[in-house]
């Protein structure tokens, strides 16, 4: 049976989360001042890393491997906003 996790995020450039294999993200927002991402996992799958990379507004970005959007999130009342990125590649856990 499939169920929807939250992951909160450190306000980072590039972060590892562990997550069950094959793990569908739906979306990051901010609850309150934490970034989260909302994936929809099978608990029974192995637990692998998948890296997600975020991009202030007006920040630059790196021209390394194709990412794709997962979505944006606001802090400080709209102040800074952050946009976050992954490659979708499983890594083993530890990496």
């Amino acid at each position: 049976m499939r169920k929807i996790y939250k992951y909160p995020l450190k306000v980072e450039d590039v972060q590892m989360v562990e997550m069950p294999a094959g793990a569908v993200v739906l979306t990051v927002q901010a609850q309150g001042e934490t970034p989260c991402l909302w994936a929809e996992v099978d608990p029974k799958a192995a637990l692998v890393c998948r890296s997600f990379v975020t991009y202030g507004t007006g920040h630059p970005m790196d021209d390394g491997p194709v990412r794709h959007y997962v979505g944006t999130y606001q802090l400080r009342g709209g102040a800074l906003v952050f946009h976050v990125y992954t490659d979708r590649v499983e890594y083993p856990r530890g990496s």
